[in-house]
């Protein structure tokens, strides 16, 4: 870009045409006119006089010839940043399953090689399972779609006694939650809890069952739920000796759930989310509000 050169250069003159260039630019514009000869030395932003503290996000890299460097305008791991300390919230966990969190790796999953297909027979792996899981019949052992087909044999003998074995060429296919489901409730059946909390409040059988009585608060009208308990003659309905406690036992989780629902709604008050008393499924607590201040 000097005087002297033979051919002028448009890029050279338009550098020389723009107003309050910085002196890295021009030694970038230098770099771009000087003819080709031994390499240069490199262009460092900490060469420059700054105003500001704060380092530049990249230099050069769009020109050629220019050597470019990244760097960050912070040096501190994300581990040391305050928004990822520890702190105590109203929410359980926080500190785990929140925050800022740094990543070891930035490549995608590869995708392992998979085995051949082998087109020899395969085993099937069995397990065994009460004589009662063959209630669910061809529909559910033969249905359609299955990436592995199931197969059921039904076996009655004194030996083995009444069972069923259940096989499949993918030994997951198996242990299906369908089947262990199945035989729960036919064995043990289904129960679900209903808690009362609040003071004054309880649930208590007068004289005994059915006529099932509960208080919702000192003072509180007590009501008759007798109805309920009649209503379903195969789910059955106790309550604890200090009555906050309500267990319903049945043969499934549809006709147990159906009435403890019912169940439910009578037992509680609008006010429960306020003032905290009431009743509530077991491990399903109501979210409490703030009380209303006027």
């Amino acid at each position: 870009c000097s005087p002297s050169a033979s051919i002028p250069n448009p890029r050279c003159a338009m550098l020389q045409r723009a107003p309050r260039l910085s002196s890295l630019a021009w030694r970038c514009s230098e770099a771009l006119c000087r003819p080709p000869g031994p390499a240069l030395p490199s262009v460092h932003a900490a060469s420059e006089p700054s105003s500001s503290s704060r380092p530049l996000r990249l230099i050069g890299g769009s020109l050629p010839g220019v050597p470019s460097r990244r760097e960050f305008s912070t040096m501190s791991s994300i581990k040391d940043l305050p928004s990822n300390k520890k702190k105590v919230t109203q929410y359980f966990g926080m500190e785990w399953f929140k925050g800022r969190k740094d990543f070891e790796i930035n490549a995608q999953m590869i995708e392992l090689p998979k085995a051949p297909y082998n087109p020899k027979p395969y085993k099937l792996a069995f397990r065994k399972y009460p004589g009662v899981a063959s209630g669910l019949g061809a529909e559910y052992y033969y249905r359609e779609g299955q990436k592995s087909p199931v197969t059921y044999y039904h076996l009655k003998s004194p030996a083995s006694g009444d069972m069923i074995a259940v096989g499949a060429t993918d030994p997951r296919a198996v242990d299906a939650r369908c089947i262990d489901n199945y035989v729960k409730e036919k064995t043990r059946g289904y129960a679900t809890q209903i808690v009362l909390e609040g003071r004054g409040v309880k649930a208590y059988f007068e004289p005994k069952f059915p006529h099932l009585k509960v208080r919702l608060g000192v003072g509180a009208k007590v009501k008759d739920l007798m109805q309920y308990c009649l209503r379903d003659p195969d789910v059955e309905v106790t309550c604890n000796k200090k009555g906050d406690v309500v267990v319903l036992h049945g043969p499934n989780k549809a006709r147990v759930g159906t009435l403890a629902y019912r169940l439910l709604k009578v037992m509680t008050p609008r006010l429960l989310p306020y003032t905290g008393k009431g009743a509530h499924f077991a491990f399903h607590p109501i979210r409490r509000k703030a009380v209303r201040k006027k």
